[in-house]
């Protein structure tokens, strides 16, 4: 009889144990949940009003972005016009070289005028704005813009460089 009743004792507790336990990770799932759903409502984006610029500084900012953002077209631009020239085994050295030089030179041009237009922008910004910009990209952080290679079905040589496609941030 004693067996029985400590059989039944211990059916009980078990049952009991991992009742328990289903309970407290359920209570614990939904503090986790609870505690995330109010850390989702306390992020809000921060924007340029909210770091103290001004429209006239949103203006040069878009300003700088559209200037970067052609930069990276024309440089597609370009080094398509430079590919044909690898290609054609008739150009002249001249052609090549000229070619070269108009390029180099347009590159310049236009980080010139990035440098110029960031400078003048950094002067006039707050500095929580200019720390959120440098992260973000618009204004220089050292890191170069993402480039992927372009997907091809085409075989190319070990030596050869396949062709570069450039992304939008």
């Amino acid at each position: 009889m004693r067996n029985v009743e400590q059989r039944r004792r211990q059916h009980r507790s078990t049952w009991w144990r991992g009742a328990l336990g289903i309970l407290m990770c359920v209570a614990l799932f939904s503090v986790i949940a609870w505690g995330q759903k109010n850390n989702n409502e306390n992020q809000k984006g921060v924007t340029l009003a909210d770091l103290g610029v001004t429209e006239a500084q949103k203006t040069q900012i878009e300003a700088l972005w559209e200037l970067k953002r052609q930069k990276q077209i024309q440089a597609v631009a370009d080094l398509k016009t430079l590919n044909r020239l690898v290609r054609d085994s008739l150009a002249a050295e001249g052609e090549i070289q000229e070619k070269l030089d108009a390029f180099r030179a347009k590159r310049i041009e236009m980080q010139e005028r990035i440098d110029e237009t960031e400078e003048e922008l950094i002067q006039t910004l707050p500095t929580r704005a200019q720390l959120h910009l440098t992260v973000l990209g618009v204004l220089d952080n050292g890191i170069p813009r993402k480039m992927t290679r372009a997907q091809s079905d085409k075989k190319t040589d070990e030596n050869a460089t396949p062709p570069l496609k450039q992304e939008a941030q």
